[in-house]
């Protein structure tokens, strides 16, 4: 089995690739061991190109989850294949582990856990795509209009430039279940040693993602006033 790794903000996205059995199962938790020694306890498996699992290797994940969630984080599963899918509900484990159908979706229920406000009221991960990266840039909501996003990433990003377009996927978790998912041109990137924080405007967006950021915007809004009138 090959093991592809990738760190986005403090996020493991471990592909897995292979047969995923007995054989494996120490090399696997020592790439576990690896990501833990870093500092990091969030974990997304992508599981689409396992061709097979045992129950060895189950077991093995399972101690991985514990080993991350005894840290504050999780173990998620992404993109099982069916032959992993069945092998998990034979033995209930779809229960125990939380499944997405895609990496964005796990990564996002994961960062979620961090809980980054937007003005105090809101909170939700973006991923930002480049056309020529394999994986999105991972970075957090701080405000939301109709027509602008500001997001910050904690890790400085060369091609996050100003006038760079770019392709937006976030959720709003307490307010829509499904994503939103539009373009985007970087108008203005403001770094700090501590992180970067990039304000875009959108360049494309459906009408129904547009018309459910206006009521969102305009929900918050109505809060605001409502919470400054009872003080």
């Amino acid at each position: 089995m090959k093991v592809l790794k990738e760190n986005l903000s403090g996020i493991v996205v471990l592909t897995l690739k292979g047969e995923f059995d007995s054989f494996v199962t120490s090399p696997f938790s020592n790439e576990i061991g690896k990501v833990h020694a870093d500092g990091i306890h969030k974990i997304v498996l992508n599981m689409r190109l396992v061709k097979f699992v045992n129950s060895t290797a189950l077991g093995a994940m399972i101690k991985a989850r514990k080993g991350c969630k005894s840290e504050g984080g999780d173990l998620v599963i992404s993109q099982p294949s069916s032959g992993v899918r069945e092998a998990m509900e034979s033995l209930g484990l779809e229960r125990l582990f939380s499944i997405y159908d895609d990496d964005d979706e796990a990564i996002t229920a994961l960062d979620r856990t961090a809980s980054v406000e937007l003005d105090g009221e809101s909170e939700s991960a973006v991923m930002i795509h480049l056309p020529e990266a394999n994986r999105p840039v991972v970075a957090r909501l701080r405000r939301l209009e109709k027509d602008s996003i500001d997001c910050q990433v904690q890790t400085a990003q060369e091609a996050l430039v100003e006038g760079r377009a770019v392709r937006l996927k976030f959720r709003l978790p307490l307010y829509r279940k499904e994503f939103f998912d539009l373009n985007a041109r970087i108008e203005r990137v403001q770094a700090s040693p501590a992180s970067t924080t990039l304000s875009m405007h959108f360049t494309e967006v459906s009408d129904e993602d547009r018309a459910a950021i206006e009521s969102f915007v305009a929900d918050m809004n109505d809060l605001r006033d409502a919470a400054r009138g009872s003080t």
